[in-house]
Parts: structure tokens; sequence; C-alpha cells
């Protein structure tokens, strides 16, 4: 094989390898996506079984955590599926909630 069949061999092979790479990293994230949903499936369980009373100081913000939840997931889509036609919303790289744990007044 004469060297430039070689170059040409190296160079399909390496951009095989890059979209093995990104095809794996697009199933991690689809799974990514399938697990945050099932989170939020399960917030929805343990909201419905949550007995908080306004006698209760403290309570968990189940919207917030599903406001994140939301968020991490419209990223990972808008990295997964990128349209250039349209701009990045910038309201979803905002800042995650971080605390679920609210105070009553």
């Amino acid at each position: 094989m004469n060297t430039l069949g070689k170059k040409v061999l190296l160079a399909v092979a390496v951009s095989m390898m890059a979209l093995t790479v990104q095809a794996s990293e697009n199933a991690q994230l689809v799974q990514a996506i399938k697990q945050l949903e099932a989170a939020q499936r399960s917030l929805t369980r343990a909201e419905a079984l949550a007995q908080t009373s306004e006698k209760n100081r403290e309570y968990f913000d189940y919207q917030a955590a599903r406001r994140d939840i939301n968020a991490i997931k419209s990223g990972i889509n808008q990295y997964i599926n990128p349209t250039r036609a349209i701009p990045r919303d910038p309201n979803a790289s905002r800042r995650l909630q971080e605390d679920y744990t609210k105070l009553r007044h």
C-alpha cells in the first residue's frame, strides 16, 4: 500500500472512531435524559405522599426541583440536537436552585 493509501485509510479510521465516540456520548446523554425523567416521576410520587402541613417550618420545594431537572434536560437536548437557525434561549443556562428546602414565613 502506498503512502497516500495509508493516509486515506488512517483518516477514515480516525473519522470512524470520532463518530463512534460521538454516538456513544449521545447514547449516554439520551440515557441521562431518561434517568432525569424517572427522577421527575419519583418527585411526583414523593410529592403525592408528602404530608406537609402548615405547622412544618421546612418542606421540600418540588417545584424548584422540577424546574432544575427541566433546565438540565433542555441543556442536554440542545447539545445533542443543535439547531443553528434558532438562537439558544439565554434563560436555559440559568443557575440551578441547588437548595430545595423552603422555610415557611
